[in-house]
C-alpha cells in the first residue's frame, strides 16, 4: 500500500539572506521565511492535506518551519539523520568560498561526503516510513542540500532542487518511490 511524504525545506534564514553556508550551524528564520513558510502551511489547508506524522531535523530553521507549517498544532518527532550535510571548514562563511564555484573537484576532508548525506537521509525515511501507516502521509522538514540530493538519488537524477520553504510529494510504494509533485508556494513573494 501506498504512503506519502511531504518534504519541506525550511524557510529563508539570514544566512540565506547573506548568502552564507549554513550546513551544520544554525540561522533563524527571517521575516521572509516566516512569510514563506505561511503561504506553505496556506497551501496544506487550501488543498486539504492532512499528516499522520511529522518529523523535522534537529536544527531551528526546520523546527521553526515545521511548527509554523502545522499552525503548530501538531506533534513532531526530530531526527538528527534529517540535519544538513555538514561543510566542514566553510560553516558560516560566503558561499562564493565553495570550492565547487571553481570548478575545484577536491572537496575538503573536513566536510561530510555526499554519499553519508545520502545514507543517512535514507535511514531517516526508513525510520519515518516504519512511523506511519498503509495509506498514510508524513510531513518531513528538512534542508535543501540534503533532501534534494535524497530526492535525486530515489526519484529523479534531474531535480533542480529546492527553494526555500518549497515541497516536494513523494508516494512510495514498497521500494518504489515517485515525485508526484514540486511546488513552491512563496515563488511570487515580493522581498520584504
Amino acid at each position: 500500500m501506498k504512503k506519502n511524504l511531504y518534504l519541506l525545506r525550511h524557510g529563508q534564514t539570514y544566512f540565506n539572506y547573506y548568502h552564507k553556508v549554513q550546513g551544520r550551524c544554525d540561522s533563524p528564520l527571517n521575516e521572509m521565511g516566516i512569510r514563506q513558510v505561511e503561504m506553505a502551511r496556506d497551501y496544506f489547508q487550501k488543498n486539504n492535506i492532512h499528516f499522520d506524522k511529522a518529523f523535522s531535523s534537529t536544527q531551528e530553521r526546520a523546527c521553526d518551519t515545521l511548527e509554523i507549517a502545522t499552525d503548530h498544532q501538531m506533534p513532531y518527532k526530530r531526527l538528527k539523520d534529517l540535519r544538513e550535510k555538514c561543510y566542514g571548514i566553510f560553516e558560516g562563511r560566503d558561499e562564493f568560498l565553495l570550492p565547487w564555484n571553481y570548478n575545484n573537484p577536491n572537496v575538503d576532508p573536513t566536510m561530510e561526503k555526499d554519499e553519508d548525506v545520502v545514507n543517512r537521509m535514507h535511514r531517516a525515511v526508513v525510520e519515518i516510513l516504519d512511523n506511519i501507516n498503509d495509506g498514510g502521509t508524513a510531513l518531513i522538514v528538512g534542508h535543501g542540500d540534503i533532501l534534494a540530493k535524497y530526492v535525486r538519488d530515489v526519484a529523479d537524477p534531474n531535480f533542480a532542487g529546492f527553494a526555500n520553504a518549497s515541497i516536494v510529494k513523494l508516494s512510495v510504494d514498497g521500494k518504489n518511490v515517485h515525485l508526484d509533485k514540486y511546488v513552491w508556494p512563496a515563488e511570487g513573494l515580493k522581498q520584504i
